[in-house]
């Protein structure tokens, strides 16, 4: 009878112990299927995150590609400027070296004429010097 006693207390604690280890797997269960949630919803966010920053890589090559190409063409256009100005620079110099030559040239050509208009007015005076002396 003591046998049978300590058997049934054995079954007691046995079913005991297996109803706490059910309920502890069920427990169990339901937080690995809460956490496969989670991880899928992670899993999910982190893809939509990738995907987003492909995207947002591709446009910043787009935008990065056509400032360089605009920032190169505006040093193309920015040399052909710099030479067409040290071009003009050159040809304003030549210009206004033959503005000076022909301003030199007109004063020149304006100091011969009233020099010869001198020179026929003196030949005059002296004409008239002449008369004047015949007659006196």
């Amino acid at each position: 009878q003591v046998s049978q006693n300590e058997l049934d207390w054995f079954h007691q604690d046995s079913e005991t112990q297996m109803k706490k280890w059910q309920q502890e797997k069920k427990e169990n269960r339901e937080k690995l299927k809460a956490l496969r949630g989670t991880a899928k919803k992670h899993s999910d966010t982190n893809e939509r995150y990738l995907k987003t920053i492909d995207d947002k890589e591709k446009q910043y090559n787009v935008c990065l590609n056509t400032f360089l190409e605009t920032s190169n063409k505006f040093a193309n256009e920015k040399g052909k400027l710099e030479e067409l100005i040290k071009k003009s620079q050159g040809d304003s110099q030549e210009c206004e070296k033959r503005a000076v030559k022909a301003e030199v040239s007109v004063l020149q050509t304006w100091k011969e004429t009233e020099t010869w208009k001198l020179k026929g007015t003196i030949a005059k005076a002296e004409g008239n010097l002449r008369v004047l002396k015949a007659l006196s």
